[in-house]
């Protein structure tokens, strides 16, 4: 379905690409998926199927994380958005993501013009916090997993400063006030200031996969830059929250259709 674009994409001056949760990693990669069970069988680690047979319980499911996460930041490459690097090739265009994961790092879109202002996994912070400082999260979480492999205990990393319990620089609605925001700060400087930029261009703006879970990060947004922009179109895609308002309808379009279909990730199946 993105080949019908692609001229479109082409043609503009600038793209503007959001990305939500019919996109994100639990979506694409199941924490009960294959990819991530054959990972830990193939090193050796048993613990990650142990886990997914026991009841659900907060050490149980923190444990879980821990094992979840670290098979993320460990994967080299993830195909879900080879598509779409392919159609951007050449242009100059930035994605923004409302997604807690790292998974458009992993893919051939440029990362200098990807932000993810709910954080990626790819660091711990203090659950304090007690500072504003960030730990890289692979290091600590292969620690965890091999402790855990070893006694089948349940661990936690404490913050060296103050002594509270490491959480991953992540921003869930229970910890929103605590939410480090230093991880994406200077690529939201970039965007923003991008943003700037498409004052009277022609701007194509994608949508893909965004309800209403967060609509203040890019889905309004990209709404009032289609009012205002004459020369902007934009494309919303979603399985059940597609409609577009009537003050853009002459310069929108809805695709009823889940983001992972429009991307042909399923072409195989």
């Amino acid at each position: 379905m993105l080949q019908k674009y692609k001229e479109q994409i082409q043609n503009a001056d600038m793209v503007v690409i959001g990305i939500g949760r019919e996109l994100c990693a639990e979506k694409l990669i199941p924490v009960d998926s294959d990819e991530v069970r054959n990972y830990y069988k193939e090193h050796g680690l048993h613990g990650y199927e142990r886990l997914l047979a026991e009841d659900s319980g907060k050490e149980r499911d923190q444990m879980l994380e821990i094992y979840y996460r670290h098979y993320l930041l460990s994967v080299d490459h993830v195909p879900y958005f080879d598509e779409l690097a392919d159609a951007l090739k050449g242009k100059n265009y930035f994605v923004i993501s409302s997604n807690m994961d790292n998974l458009l790092y992993k893919s051939d879109l440029r990362s200098d013009r990807v932000v993810v202002p709910c954080g990626t996994g790819e660091f711990f912070q203090c659950s304090g916090p007690c500072e504003h400082r960030l730990y890289p999260a692979l290091s600590g979480t292969s620690d965890l997993i091999g402790y855990y492999e070893k006694t089948g205990q349940y661990d936690t990393l404490q913050c060296p400063k103050c002594g509270k319990e490491f959480v991953f620089n992540i921003r869930r609605e229970e910890t929103a006030g605590k939410y480090l925001e230093e991880g994406y700060l200077q690529l939201w400087g970039y965007y923003t200031k991008w943003l700037q930029g498409t004052i009277n261009k022609k701007v194509l703006i994608l949508e893909l996969g965004e309800g209403f879970e967060l609509p203040n990060l890019f889905k309004w947004p990209f709404e009032k830059i289609a009012f205002y922009n004459k020369k902007a179109h934009m494309i919303r895609v979603h399985k059940h929250l597609y409609q577009i308002g009537e003050e853009i309808s002459d310069k929108a379009e809805s695709i009823a259709m889940d983001s992972v279909d429009f991307l042909r990730m399923k072409e195989d199946e």
